[in-house]
């Protein structure tokens, strides 16, 4: 498999030639026909020149028809043009031109062939089949002009078209050379912050995280992928830790209901304690902390898992918040806590109402938990944009900001000296935001340390999708 620095180089290097000959062909169609009507126009030009030289030469009283030959030849050998003058159709005076070039360009610039490639010049008639005549009327003369139809066959022409053509050959070579270099240097110093990302990502997958470097890149798409890479590297590290702290966690609840069970179980063996009844209900208790446990480690993995198709009902979430208010009414009472409800009814949204029970239970349960005496909460419930929005308000403890991101991952606590004190194991938020989640609702928490916590709970109205 080719690395990206080569790939990146045979596609710039590939793009550049294309171009290149694209452009060269052009410029050399372009100068081609440029040239063409170069030619022309000089050869006008030069034509009228000699047009009004011969004119001079034929109205000047001084020179005889004899002499015609002479100057006509010194003007054929000067413009290398064939030249015939008449008088009523008979020839006055004429002149052939020869050309003076060596036997290679010969052999190019003519159907000759000649194996001698050596520099000797040799001189070359023009036949009639090269030449192409073109007439003008002087007084009581005709004067044909002869000239190669092929301009090639004009040595200073051919040389100039071919040094054009070494010039396009050597500007491709220096260009494709340039293109060359250009790509090793661009390829590297576009290939550096990939690499970067590419090491980047490979000390996530090996947990190397204090090795992740800062990607050096003015690249606006590739700077977002690395804030995006760091940020997962930031998140997984967040998860590494909270797996390591899950696995303490629950080695720790499992294992103080346990060995108080052992102990208990040990010392009745040996006659230390009796089986009585509060002893046995102390192995009850313990047996029950560690079932429940299990079950809501149990309902967290079927509601992560569970089709979310599976048959719902119409539930009225007033109907769930008013026998929560009902059950909690009394314990808030005996610890001077006062419950409040505000909700509105017919909340109706397509669910199972078991599960969303469970949900309002352990969030009203922490509430509880957490609201000193003296302190207030509020159960809210109302219909707002086809949305049933649910909130759970109280003036406890609060969640420190730092906490809060990580509130709703299963046996996460934010203050281990109160949790489990209050007998929680850190699962019911987990298991509410599952619960909601598969109710396709959103669930948000907003907390002050020191001020209190509301949990708002947003679902769609029943026969409406999000």
């Amino acid at each position: 498999m080719t690395n990206l620095n080569r790939l990146f180089s045979r596609y710039f290097i590939i793009t550049i030639a294309i171009v290149l000959v694209v452009i060269t062909i052009t410029s050399n169609l372009g100068g081609s026909m440029f040239f063409k009507n170069f030619i022309a126009g000089k050869i006008d030009e030069q034509n009228t020149k000699l047009v009004d030289a011969i004119s001079d030469m034929v109205n000047t009283d001084t020179l005889s028809s004899n002499s015609y030959p002479y100057f006509l030849s010194l003007f054929s050998k000067q413009e290398q043009v064939n030249l015939i003058l008449y008088n009523n159709d008979e020839i006055v005076a004429y002149s052939i031109s020869r050309l003076l070039m060596t036997k290679s360009e010969q052999g190019k610039l003519s159907d000759e062939k000649t194996e001698d490639n050596s520099g000797q010049m040799v001189e070359v008639l023009f036949t009639d089949e090269n030449i192409d005549y073109i007439d003008y009327e002087i007084g009581i003369y005709r004067l044909s002009i002869g000239r190669a139809n092929n301009p090639m066959l004009n040595i200073a022409n051919a040389n100039f078209l071919k040094t054009m053509n070494i010039l396009y050959l050597v500007t491709f070579a220096v260009a494709m050379l340039i293109a060359f270099l250009s790509a090793l240097i661009l390829s590297r110093r576009f290939n550096k912050p990939i690499m970067q990302l590419r090491d980047n990502v490979n000390h996530i997958s090996m947990n190397r995280y204090d090795k992740i470097k800062p990607c050096d890149t003015k690249a606006s798409e590739l700077k977002e992928l690395s804030d995006d890479i760091n940020g997962l590297a930031v998140q997984i590290q967040g998860e590494e830790d909270m797996r390591r702290r899950l696995s303490n966690d629950i080695v720790h609840e499992l294992k103080t209901p346990i060995a108080v069970l052992s102990t208990n179980i040990e010392a009745i063996m040996d006659g230390v304690y009796t089986a009585d009844e509060e002893r046995m209900s102390v192995l009850l208790s313990q047996t029950n902390r560690l079932a429940r446990l299990v079950n809501n480690l149990s309902d967290l993995t079927l509601l992560e898992t569970e089709n979310k198709k599976s048959p719902t009902d119409k539930v009225d979430i007033s109907n769930i918040l008013e026998s929560i208010y009902t059950v909690y009414l009394p314990a808030a009472t005996d610890k001077s806590i006062n419950l409040q409800k505000d909700f509105e009814d017919e909340l109706v949204i397509d669910g199972n109402e078991d599960r969303l029970l469970q949900v309002f239970i352990n969030i009203v349960s922490n509430s509880m938990k957490y609201t000193d005496e003296g302190g207030d909460i509020i159960m809210r419930g109302y219909l707002k944009n086809n949305q049933i929005i649910c909130e759970i308000e109280d003036t406890g403890i609060g969640i420190s900001e730092k906490d809060l991101p990580f509130i709703f991952n299963r046996f996460y606590r934010g203050d281990e000296s109160r949790s489990r004190e209050t007998g929680g194991s850190g699962i019911g938020l987990a298991i509410a935001k599952a619960v909601v989640s598969a109710h396709d609702g959103e669930i948000e928490i907003e907390s002050k340390q020191g001020e209190g916590t509301k949990i708002s709970i947003i679902f769609n109205k029943a026969g409406e999708t999000s």
